[in-house]
């Protein structure tokens, strides 16, 4: 969308915070009525804002609310697995309303790309989208159109926004995944409405996504929010790269399905199945989810004593983990907490694995109208 940054903060408004009168949007925003008149002219006459009628039906009048309709635009995610693809279409409210999951059989970019095309073809239904956003576990981001590290593909300096865009026929953008979810949990997730927050993801590893006055963090070369090793215990279990004692090493899922089936010696033992031996009050099980609840409830109290969150959220393929360490989280994030800071607000948001995709196309949505 070809906005002015005036309309683009007034659109923006709308699409968070909306329906709102003109008169709140003016006083969010610090604009007079005739320049507010100015710049929603042509966004109702475009079809992206419409006015929602007021108790008599009767539209246009000043205190009458003005709404995006969000399905004006649409966008596209992708998620890209070692082994799997996952794509989703959304509206302009992130909506998903259509989705597509697809193997990847191998790695070479070309096959991938394809992948990604035909699954983009799938979820357009003869409609194609504004955007594509496509987001991987590695180094990306939005600034830069190459892939320079993804450990999972094996790839190294991949320039994959062209080659999505080239086979696609339309704009694409990259984004590491953690960032891409914390974009959606931004503006339409567990911290909508709140400018500064966390998100910490655990699941086949441990990620960090970092908002700051309603900027999300991209750090330097698109590296940021790396908490995966950072030191909980020198004497602790070690991780697949030989950290000893760090964080995922605790708090993965394969450090958590290994530690489990080495304990319990059951070497066939899923993550779900040590979480259920758990829950069940097994004690050797519970006592491996208390220390990831332990180290889990230290990082967060480290993450809020640095950047000062209004909340952080916590989500992720295995989140669900929470209502069995919840005790334990809860008491190390006490005791780490910095003892001048009120305790921070932690929420827990459900996860579906096209989340990933959805925030892909968020990434999109966020890259299509300018904003950072």
């Amino acid at each position: 969308m070809n906005l002015s940054p005036a309309a683009r903060a007034v659109f923006v408004e709308l699409l968070l915070h909306g329906p709102l009168s003109r008169a709140e949007v003016a006083r969010r925003l610090e604009l007079s009525p005739s320049v507010l008149t100015k710049l929603t002219r042509p966004l109702l006459q475009s079809g992206y804002l419409v006015e929602e009628p007021g108790p008599s039906g009767v539209p246009g009048r000043p205190s009458v609310p003005l709404r995006v309709d969000h399905g004006r635009r649409a966008y596209a995610g992708i998620k890209l697995t070692g082994t799997e693809l996952f794509a989703v279409r959304t509206d302009l409210g992130a909506a998903v309303t259509a989705e597509v999951r697809l193997p990847l059989d191998g790695h070479d970019v070309a096959y991938v790309v394809d992948r990604i095309a035909a699954a983009v073809a799938a979820v357009s239904a003869g409609d194609p989208p504004a955007a594509v956003g496509v987001s991987l576990a590695g180094t990306a981001s939005r600034t830069d159109a190459v892939v320079h590290r993804s450990p999972f593909l094996g790839w190294h300096g991949v320039p994959l926004a062209s080659l999505v865009s080239e086979a696609t026929g339309l704009p694409a953008v990259l984004e590491n995944d953690v960032r891409a979810l914390t974009a959606a949990v931004h503006w339409f997730g567990a911290a909508a409405g709140h400018r500064t927050f966390a998100l910490v993801t655990v699941g086949e590893g441990l990620g960090c996504g970092i908002v700051v006055d309603d900027r999300l963090v991209a750090g330097t070369a698109g590296v940021s929010g790396q908490i995966g090793h950072l030191s909980i215990d020198g004497s602790g279990p070690i991780c697949e790269r030989g950290h000893r004692g760090c964080a995922r090493a605790y708090v993965a899922a394969p450090s958590i399905r290994r530690s489990a089936r080495a304990a319990l010696d059951r070497p066939l033992l899923t993550f779900d199945q040590a979480l259920g031996l758990a829950r069940s009050g097994d004690l050797v099980a519970r006592r491996i989810f208390d220390e990831a609840g332990l180290a889990l409830g230290r990082i967060v109290a480290t993450i809020a004593n640095l950047i000062g969150p209004e909340v952080v959220v916590l989500s992720g393929e295995t989140v669900h983990m929470h209502e069995v360490c919840a005790p334990a989280f809860e008491a190390a994030l006490g005791e780490h907490t910095h003892w001048t800071s009120e305790p921070v607000e932690v929420r827990v948001q459900p996860f579906a694995f096209t989340e990933w995709a959805r925030g892909a196309a968020v990434v999109a949505l966020r890259h299509d109208l300018g904003v950072p």
